[in-house]
């Protein structure tokens, strides 16, 4: 049964990479491209003012529901799970594959919709980002410098002035503390167990002390993480799901999502975009890689419904062993469309090579 639930932003990163995990559908952490943005720090801003940050979607499956790296179960989904980044480096920037073997959690989320979000709580609060200095030579070894995540104390911003934000600030050392700055690792507040003890330590004043509380509330306390948990099993039903939330603009279809957990070697992938542009130039402009798909099932003598039950590894086995047959037979029908006429009206071969086939 799908619902609303909420949790504290530390019981959702303490188990990320344990329990919450990434679809191979997601694209990649993005938020740090642009380092000069300071995404990261205006995120833990808008959370310590209160401000919402949107909700998440989180799919909740049993890990036995998954195929195992070596199998290819009919009853079971398959398809590739990823690790959130925890150490980012602009050198490296892609998320790790992990084995479905190697997870020990029996209950997983599937998070698909967050990951940016999520990503910059995990390096925040956990992890270090490594990028670049600035006017730094990209072969000089000591060009890219590994920062933490810190808040200084002792700035109180103008509440009513939304361009006056705490001081969240990432050093590659503790820096020094003076009349105007302490600085405390932000990460470190998910192990603080009494703000008092450590004021008390460390000597903070009654505003110091009521940021920190206000802190580690925001990040241990309050149910800040608010999602949806879904539940349905069926994984062609969760890409619908997914192409709806994440669009954002820029148009996503479920080839794109097929194309992207289905392992196709990467010389077809390039090959079927080939085509397509190709079909395209001789006049059918509405030809798209859903068209390809389906017609690569139908050559292949596959059951033709789109889903991605049918594109199994038998299947897409066989269409690569057959690509220049399948290529040949949609030119020569795409050819005898165009001699027709009909390149104009039809957007794909495939209803010509259905009928062909019957």
């Amino acid at each position: 049964m799908s619902m609303f639930l909420d949790k504290t932003i530390k019981e959702v990163v303490d188990e990320l990479n344990g329990r919450y995990f990434l679809p191979d559908i997601q694209r990649e952490y993005v938020w740090l491209q642009n380092a000069d943005g300071k995404k990261i720090e205006q995120l833990f801003d808008s959370i310590l003012r209160g401000y919402p940050i949107s909700s998440f979607l989180f799919w909740k499956l049993p890990k036995e529901d998954i195929a195992k790296s070596d199998e290819q179960d009919s009853d079971k989904l398959n398809f590739q799970l990823y690790q959130f980044i925890t150490n980012y480096d602009e050198r490296k920037p892609h998320n790790e594959k992990i084995r479905i073997e190697q997870i020990k959690r029996d209950d997983l989320y599937i998070v698909l919709d967050g990951q940016q979000r999520l990503t910059s709580l995990y390096i925040g609060l956990k992890g270090t980002r490594t990028l670049k200095k600035k006017n730094a030579r990209y072969d000089n070894p000591n060009a890219y410098e590994e920062k933490r995540l810190y808040l200084n104390l002792k700035h109180q911003p103008n509440m009513d002035n939304p361009e006056d934000n705490y001081e969240f600030e990432f050093h590659a050392q503790k820096p020094e503390n003076d009349e105007e700055h302490f600085w405390f690792k932000v990460g470190d507040i998910l192990e603080l167990k009494s703000v008092i003890n450590y004021a008390r330590e460390h000597e903070l004043d009654g505003e110091e002390s009521a940021l920190l509380e206000n802190l580690k509330n925001a990040f241990c306390t309050e149910k800040l993480i608010s999602f949806f948990e879904e539940t349905e099993k069926d994984l062609d039903k969760v890409l619908n799901i997914f192409i709806r939330v994440n669009s954002g603009g820029v148009e996503l279809s479920y080839s794109d999502l097929l194309m992207s957990i289905l392992s196709f070697s990467s010389d077809i992938r390039e090959r079927m975009n080939e085509l397509v542009d190709a079909l395209k130039d001789k006049g059918f402009s509405n030809m798209k890689q859903d068209q390809v798909l389906k017609t690569c099932l139908l050559l292949v003598g596959s059951n033709t419904e789109f889903k991605l039950k049918n594109f199994n590894k038998k299947n897409i086995k066989e269409i690569e062993d057959n690509w220049e047959k399948i290529t040949d037979s949609i030119y020569n029908a795409a050819k005898l469309l165009e001699t027709f006429g009909y390149a104009g009206y039809l957007g794909s071969a495939y209803s010509l090579l259905q009928r062909i086939q019957n």
